[in-house]
């Protein structure tokens, strides 16, 4: 056999192999195959030392997805952070979409000295689309200069590699095209097209805002009973949530020390009057005793009004209900032998006739409201039954609720043919806000978050 038919057969089996390399990378399913494929068997065709994939990913990002005879490359590795920054160097390049050996000097001098350092003769091949955008490549390493004849295997390769990995990786279209493709579709449906228009068209319709929130039903304009000093709760006369009439004692405090006051006060006054009687008798006779009736006459006019103070106080100490009403407090066990102070909310008098719905909405759910809005509650007791009525009053700053939410506070009142709940009643409110489109309506929270992530 001849020289001249050793170098057809070697030939031969060089494009047999090229050609069944590219088999196997339009037969790759996955994208981790493919790329396994490509930094391995690439020996088949081509002698290197290393061959590295890298790609561009969606936000412009140079990202290693393989390197050859690493089972997974980490991207924090010197080497790889080193080649990170020459890729993306060279890809800023006019030849960056042509396969071409990079040289030190052709590259920043930093990068280029890392080239220097490793000895060994890179290769740059990148994988294109259709517009001949760069979307990644390979990074073949030799320990000797390149040949053309494997480059230009390579090159055959690449393109099949380049193929293959648009079509697992569904590369983005821009949004023209994007357009210009669903354009084209809906003229060959009508019947898309028409449903398209639809929606459009529903999307359109007014809806009005809603927001729902947790809610209460409280009294209106409720009595707030309070010990009108300081002391400790002696006794609770009633039962939690109990039907008082006005007059009635709803609790008392321990009077040890009121009593005992007012006790050493009459006393005293006992005494200062008959000091002063005393001196004003003797005052007829005795000039001296006539200059001191004056002074004895204030002590006695001071402890006068101790003593009053005293009786007042032990008459206060019994806290009597000021209206007919319902006691709202929660247990007495918790009240009776607890120091309390002046003005603490001990039990609540309300009208069980007089009763409105409290909605707390958050801050983050907020919608705008006009007087007068609808609102409708769900008790927790009974939800199949809705309530309705409309709002009365909304607070202008956030406060926090009690599920420790910043929420604003919303008042709203019933309707004249519902039936007050029970005060204390839990639900659900449903506020109904001002109208809006409806892609507005379902849109309007993803929005939301948009704007406050990017600052706008």
């Amino acid at each position: 056999m001849t020289d001249t038919q050793d170098e057809k057969e070697r030939a031969l089996r060089e494009l047999i192999t090229v050609l069944q390399l590219e088999k196997h990378a339009r037969a790759a399913t996955k994208k981790d195959e493919l790329a396994f494929l490509i930094v391995n068997d690439s020996h088949r065709i081509a002698t290197y030392e290393q061959a590295v994939l890298w790609a561009v990913d969606v936000a412009g990002n140079i990202v290693i997805e393989a390197v050859s005879g690493v089972a997974r490359p980490d991207p924090n590795s010197p080497f790889l952070q080193s080649l990170t920054r020459i890729f993306k160097s060279i890809a800023s390049m006019d030849n960056a979409g042509e396969i071409h050996e990079v040289m030190a000097s052709n590259i920043d001098q930093s990068l280029g000295d890392d080239l220097n350092q490793s000895s060994l003769f890179p290769l740059w091949c990148p994988f294109k689309d259709t517009n001949g955008s760069v979307l990644g490549g390979v990074w073949f390493n030799s320990r000797t200069r390149w040949q053309q004849k494997d480059i230009a295997r390579l090159e055959f390769a690449i393109d099949a590699y380049s193929h293959s990995w648009q079509a697992l990786n569904k590369t983005r279209l821009s949004w023209r095209k994007r357009f210009y493709q669903l354009s084209a579709k809906l003229k060959e449906n009508k019947i898309r097209t028409a449903l398209l228009f639809g929606v459009l068209l529903v999307m359109l319709l007014p809806v009005s805002q809603t927001v729902t929130a947790p809610a209460e039903v409280v009294a209106i304009k409720p009595i707030i009973l309070s010990p009108p000093v300081d002391g400790v709760i002696k006794k609770i006369n009633i039962r939690p949530n109990a039907l008082v009439k006005a007059g009635q004692i709803l609790f008392s405090l321990e009077d040890s020390n009121i009593r005992n006051k007012f006790d050493v006060s009459t006393k005293e006054l006992d005494v200062a009057l008959a000091d002063y009687r005393r001196a004003s008798a003797k005052s007829f006779s005795d000039e001296k005793t006539r200059e001191e009736v004056d002074l004895l006459k204030a002590v006695v006019e001071q402890k006068k009004v101790e003593v009053l103070y005293s009786k007042e106080l032990l008459q206060r100490i019994e806290v009597r209900a000021t209206r007919d009403g319902i006691a709202v407090f929660s247990d007495e066990n918790d009240w009776v032998g607890k120091p309390v102070r002046v003005g603490q909310k001990i039990i609540t008098l309300a009208d069980p006739s007089a009763t409105e719905l409290l909605v707390w909405v958050p801050v983050d759910d907020a919608v705008s409201l006009d007087d007068n809005a609808k609102v409708r509650g769900f008790l927790n007791v009974d939800p199949t039954s809705p309530i309705d009525g409309k709002l009365r009053q909304l607070s202008y700053e956030a406060q926090i609720s009690p599920d420790d939410v910043l929420s604003f506070k919303l008042h709203a009142k019933f309707n004249e043919t519902v039936t007050p709940p029970r005060i204390g009643l839990r639900a659900t409110a449903k506020v109904y806000g001002k109208q809006v489109s409806l892609f507005y309506y379902i849109f309007r929270r993803p929005f939301s978050a948009i704007r406050r992530f990017f600052g706008w």
